[in-house]
Formats: structure tokens, sequence, C-alpha cells
């Protein structure tokens, strides 16, 4: 590059030698043309030699300060051009430091006239580019002050007198547009929440009565302000109504809770409940006013009445007692509940009373629903252990029995489980609140314990009242005898037959025993348990399952010879009599129905 340079400067020099060699013979001939004329003019004229030296001299003197002149102009042109680039590269410096720009650097090489046409056009194009920048300042600033104005923020500081880059001018577009957002979302709030107030006011029967709450109400939206305080000011004005609101939805609800107790106390009619009950809805004063006159007049109704109002507090309260499980001792200790002389006073103590175990219900009511939820599956397992020894549950042809051996078994395998999860909830209430939770007057877990312990208990008295039921039956027919005896009503399903088979019958026409009928006196009960017992069993003890028609293990039928019982019939019964039972005692004793028992004694003495 630098020797393409070199060339140029050499061919322009070449150049600039030309033209000045033909300037200078241009010159020449002018000026020898001019000076023949003005020699010819001087002949003509006559003029001397020693006028023509002078006038030649004046010739010289002009051309001279012609050139001078030109000289001087020249020169004063080059001072302006140097000037105008002096001044430009100031202008340059100074718009390239106020736009944050990078300096301006002009190419090297180039004439002075052409380095200053390039400094002007960077001076005018710099400077429109400040003028745009104050420009949209000047506009985005004006719209930043109306927004920061009605939101009552502070603008976003640019140093007045600078021009703004383009970075700065981007943030505060990006701050107008923060300002825009917020102030709708403001207004948003604003207008939504102004709504509910004039809703909160009309429930109230209010109007606004401080000057902000006119502001709010009675100005235009436009000339809210929006700013945080207000808007903070509107929030709280509307939770202070809300709250009102709330509290006169709760007053409202306990009045007429108050009402509705007070007419099934006074057993008021239902078609005068209904006539007022149209009065006395909704919740504002007025409705407040309507419910607290028809409380003091039912009020003054129950003074009037206190025997009847007090005998209905009673049930009521006993009624609340059974929801919390509450024992004999803990209801005596109310001894007012007993008092036969009712006064006032007497009516106080069981309203506050009332009171206080409806708090204690409200409190634990999940807890205490648990232990109800609990108590309902005890007495179904109750039911269905009672279903289970039930000799008439055989006559179910429904398929009953499948189904409530599956409830029974899950009511079984659920009961416990809920039992524990209750009693960690328990335990975890009694050490939080450091009270202990009591269910019929004890500890939950000690009232359960107890229940299992009485269960167990009956079971065993009821197996033992069986035993000794068959032991005496037992006994008194080894003693006496056994007599047939014919049920007053047999019933017989399909094949079982209404008289009794030739092969039954001896040769004097006396009905022989079946041999199915021979049991040992040692078996208590042909049905397994309803439920598995909650003790471990003994070590060593036999871990066979019972089978699973009879829930014990199969016993013998002593099966008599058919020498002796069943082909000679003139064997009098009295032979075997002392281990032969009725057909109605083996029944009853094993759960048995006559008819199922015929049923089976025709099939075995069917076989070959």
């Amino acid at each position: 590059m630098n020797l393409d340079r070199g060339l140029n400067t050499e061919i322009y020099a070449k150049m600039e030698a030309k033209r000045r060699e033909s300037m200078k013979m241009e010159i020449g001939q002018c000026l020898e043309h001019a000076l023949d004329q003005l020699r010819d003019i001087w002949n003509e004229i006559g003029i001397c030699e020693d006028q023509r030296g002078e006038r030649q001299n004046v010739v010289l003197h002009h051309i001279r300060n012609l050139l001078s002149e030109m000289v001087t102009e020249e020169e004063s042109l080059r001072q302006r051009l140097m000037k105008s680039v002096a001044s430009s590269t100031e202008k340059v410096t100074t718009l390239c430091i106020e736009l944050a720009l990078q300096q301006y650097e002009p190419d090297s090489g180039i004439s002075i006239l052409q380095l200053e046409k390039a400094l002007r056009l960077q001076v005018e194009q710099l400077g429109k580019e400040k003028s745009d920048r104050l420009g949209a300042l000047e506009g985005l600033q004006k719209v930043e002050q109306t927004l920061c104005d009605i939101l009552c923020t502070t603008p976003y500081y640019i140093p007045s007198g600078t021009v703004p880059s383009q970075e700065q001018l981007g943030i505060l577009r990006e701050h107008i547009d923060t300002l825009t957002a917020e102030k709708d979302q403001r207004h948003k709030t604003f207008t939504s929440t102004k709504k509910e107030i004039l809703s909160y006011m009309e429930y109230l029967e209010q109007g606004p009565e401080t000057s902000f709450e006119r502001e709010v109400i009675c100005e235009e939206e436009e000339a809210f302000v929006l700013s945080k305080e207000n808007i903070q000011a509107l929030k709280d004005l509307h939770q202070e109504l809300e709250f009102k609101d709330t509290e006169n939805k709760h007053a409202a609800e306990e009045l007429r809770d108050r009402v509705t107790a007070l007419w099934n106390r006074l057993s008021i009619p239902k078609e005068e409940r209904e006539e007022t009950s149209a009065k006395l809805q909704g919740h504002k004063p007025s409705n407040l006013t309507t419910l607290q006159e028809e409380v003091a007049k039912l009020e003054i109704l129950k003074r009037q009445n206190l025997r009847k109002v007090v005998d209905a507090i009673r049930e009521e309260l006993e009624g609340w007692w059974n929801k919390c499980f509450y024992s004999r001792s803990q209801r005596n200790q109310f001894e007012a509940f007993y008092e036969d002389e009712i006064t006032e006073d007497l009516l106080t103590l069981h309203d506050e009373e009332l009171v206080r175990v409806k708090g204690h219900y409200e409190t634990n009511q999940e807890m205490l629903d648990a232990v109800r939820k609990r108590e309902d599956m005890w007495k179904k397992m109750l039911e269905f252990e009672r279903k289970a020894i039930d000799p008439n549950r055989f006559n179910n042809r429904g398929g009953n029995l499948l189904e409530e051996e599956r409830i029974r078994r899950k009511l079984n395998k659920d009961l416990p489980k809920i039992e524990q999860k209750l009693s960690d909830r328990i335990e975890e209430y009694e050490r939080q609140t450091g009270t202990e939770f009591l269910v019929d007057g004890c500890r939950f877990m000690d009232y359960v314990a107890a229940q299992w312990a009485a269960h167990e208990n009956e079971k065993k008295v009821i197996k033992e009242e069986r035993l000794n039921a068959r032991k005496r039956i037992t006994e008194e027919e080894m003693l006496h005898g056994s007599k047939p005896s014919t049920p007053t009503k047999r019933r017989f399903v399909g094949l079982t037959p209404t008289k009794t088979p030739k092969r039954l019958r001896g040769a004097n026409g006396s009905v022989a025993a079946s041999p199915r009928l021979y049991m040992s006196s040692a078996h208590s009960s042909i049905m397994p348990s309803p439920r598995a017992s909650r003790t471990k069993p003994p070590t060593g003890a036999s871990t066979a399952r019972p089978s699973p028609v009879c829930g014990k293990p199969p016993f013998r039928i002593p099966f008599p010879s058919p020498s002796t019982s069943r082909y000679n019939s003139r064997l009098p019964v009295s032979i075997y009599s002392h281990t032969v039972l009725k057909m109605d005692t083996f029944c009853v004793i094993c759960h048995i129905s006559t008819t199922f028992l015929a049923y089976c004694t025709i099939i075995i003495l069917s076989m070959p």
C-alpha cells in the first residue's frame, strides 16, 4: 500500500510540474501578447521611451499586485479552511463524547479541503443524531412524568443538559412500559375493589364517611391518584368492610341458630316458623335488628315457659353428652340437671353447660367422629358374631352367609388398625394440650381394652353355659333313656320324604335311632368361632386348622352292627338308649335343622 501511495505521489508531482510549465508558458504568452499590444499602442500614440519605461513599470507593478492579491486571497482561503477543520474537529470530538460514540478518525493523506468537507458532514450527522435523541428524550419524559404523577413515583433520572445515550433511552422506554403496566394493574385493582366496597356498603347500609371514602365513591375514576399509599388505603378499607360484613354474617347465623333453638324448646308450630323465617333472612343491620327483636320475643316466651324450655334443653344436652361419650360420673358433675325447682338461674346454668359441651364437641369433633365410627364398627362386629352362632342362619338360600362372612372378616381386620390409628392421634393430642381425652370417663385405650376384655369374658360365659347345658342333657338321657319325639312341624325340601323310611323301622314298628346321632359329649360345638381370639395361643399348641364344616376335629359315630340294631327289629330300643340322643336334642346342640339331619340320614342309609 505504501508503494502504491509513493507511486501516486510521484505521478501527482509530475503532473503538477507539467501544469506549472504549461501555466508559465500561457502566462508568458499572455504577457508577451499584452506587451506587444501596449508597444503598438504606445508607438501609435507616440509615447517616448522614458514614459514607456514608466508605463512598463506600472504594468509590472499591476501584475505584481494582482499576483500578490491572488496569493493573499488563496492564503486567506487556506486559513479559513484550516480554521474550519479545527472547529469541525472540536465539534466532532465534543459530539462523540456527548453521544457516547467512538471518536471520528478521518482518512489520512487527504487534502485540507477534503478534510474540511468530511469533518463538516460528520458534524451535521452527529448534530442531527443529538437533536433526535434530545427530541426522543423530551417526548419520553413527558409520558413518564404523566405516569409518575398518576402513580406518585419518581421518574427515571437522566442528568439535565446531557445527551442521553441509546442505552439510557432504552432503559427509559422500559421504565415507561413498567409504569404503564403498573398503572393498568392498579386501575384494575381500584375498579374491582371499588365495586366490592360499594357492595359491602350496600350490605352494611352505610355511606362514605371519611374524605378518602368520598374520594373513592363519589369522584371520577380518572381523578383518583393510583399511588401505593392510596391503593393500600383502599385495600384496608375493603378489609375493614369485609370484616364488618363477616361479623354481621356470623351474628346473623348465631341469632338464627338461637331462634331455631328457642323454637325447638318452645315447640313453635311449623306454620308459624315458616311464616317468620322469611323475615329473618339476610345479614344487613336491619335484618340483625329483626333477628334481635325475634330473639327478645322468644326469650320472653321462654321465661314464661321455663319448665318446658328446661326439659327441652336437658333433652338436647343428653344428646350432646352422648356425642361426646360422657360417662355417668361426668354427667353427674352437672348437678343442676337433676334439680326439680325450675328457675331462671337454673335455665342459665343449663345454657352455659350446653355451650360448654358444644364447645368441647367442636374442638374435638374430628376425634369424636372417629370414635363414633369405631363404635359403629364394633357394634357391627358384635352383630355379625351373634348371627354366626344363630342356628337359623343355615336356612338362608340367598347367599347372605358368604357376604356376612366377608364383612365380618373385613371388620376383624380393619377394627384393630382404626383403633391403633385413633390411639396415636389421641396420644398426640394429649401431648400437645396436656389434657386427657376421655371416652366414657376413661382414656380411650383403657376403654377399648375394657370392651375387648368384657367381650372375651362374655364369649367364655356363653361357651361355659353351652357346655353345662349339653352336659346336663347328656346326663339326663343317660339316666332316663331317650324318648323319640316328633316335632310339631318339619320342613322337608326336595327328596326328603314325609314318612319314615322302611329301612329305619323295626319289625315291631319302632323307630331305630340313626347311627349319625351318636356323638361324644366332649365336643361342645360343630361351628367355628365367629372371631379369632385376640390372645396368643400357648406354646406347643396345635396350629392345625379346624374342619371347614364343623370347626372341630372330626369325631367318630359308632354304627351298630347289622345283627343288633339295623336289621334286628326285635331288640328293644332300651338296649342302646344310654348312648342314643334325641333328634331334636342333637340338632339343638349341633346348631343344625332337623330337616338337614333327616336328609343326611336318608342319604347314609341309602348307601349300599
